[in-house]
């Protein structure tokens, strides 16, 4: 399940204004989203698993120049929107509702990660298969990345400051108040503040491939916009 915002300007990568304009967040937004498909598309499909997305709510790309790639990118996932709520809110009823349709597992990544290696959700799924009931991705600045279950426990997802610091910490601490087997895969990072633009561009330099609508946007950007932060 790949979740993310509704691409409208002014409600998505709101920490990136400045150095961004509203509209060229707005185009960052929907490079990350058309790249984090691809990547979990592929993944999916390696791993034997459906591709799903989860939007903030209701929302199918337009026909037109602007939402031409995005549809493509979204070609094959089912839809799911969420719910009300905070994150977790919205993340546990995801969970409860796929599993209740009999997906013996389910497996949440954000829109802001496109150079993830496939092999990390590939692997999600192989720990769960495995025998785990919970997979953690930890994320740089405190979160994760990627939470799979194979059951909806919300002591996961209830009260926990999201956006946080200590929500990585937070959950595995819980998880294991819980007893339950966690398999923890290598840390990565999402682009969600000033600093991880020169980050991003800079890795995307090296292997454009990896996102490749990301990449020639960040390229264009570079033009007019000082990604590096002062």
């Amino acid at each position: 399940m790949l979740y993310a915002r509704v691409p409208r300007i002014g409600e998505v990568k709101t920490r990136l204004t400045p150095p961004l304009s509203r509209r060229q967040a707005l185009r960052l937004h929907r490079a990350l989203l058309e790249d984090s498909a691809r990547m979990v598309r592929v993944a999916a499909r390696r791993a034997g698993a459906l591709p799903w997305i989860a939007f903030s709510a209701p929302w199918e790309p337009r026909a037109g120049r602007s939402s031409g790639f995005l549809r493509g990118a979204l070609r094959g996932f089912e839809r799911l929107p969420q719910r009300r709520g905070d994150l977790g809110a919205r993340m546990l009823r995801t969970c409860r509702e796929l599993l209740g349709r009999g997906a013996p597992a389910v497996v949440l990544v954000g829109s802001d990660s496109p150079t993830l290696p496939r092999r990390r959700l590939i692997e999600a799924f192989r720990s769960l298969r495995r025998g785990a009931d919970l997979v953690l991705g930890p994320a740089e600045d405190g979160g994760y990345y990627l939470i799979g279950v194979t059951a909806a426990r919300p002591a996961l997802f209830h009260r926990v400051r999201w956006g946080g610091s200590e929500v990585f910490s937070v959950t595995l601490r819980r998880a294991r108040r819980l007893e339950l087997r966690v398999a923890l895969l290598p840390p990565w990072h999402d682009c969600d503040r000033p600093a991880d633009l020169p980050r991003l561009r800079r890795a995307l330099r090296r292997d454009p491939g990896r996102a490749p609508r990301t990449a020639r946007l960040l390229e264009e950007l570079e033009r007019t916009v000082r990604l590096q932060p002062t």
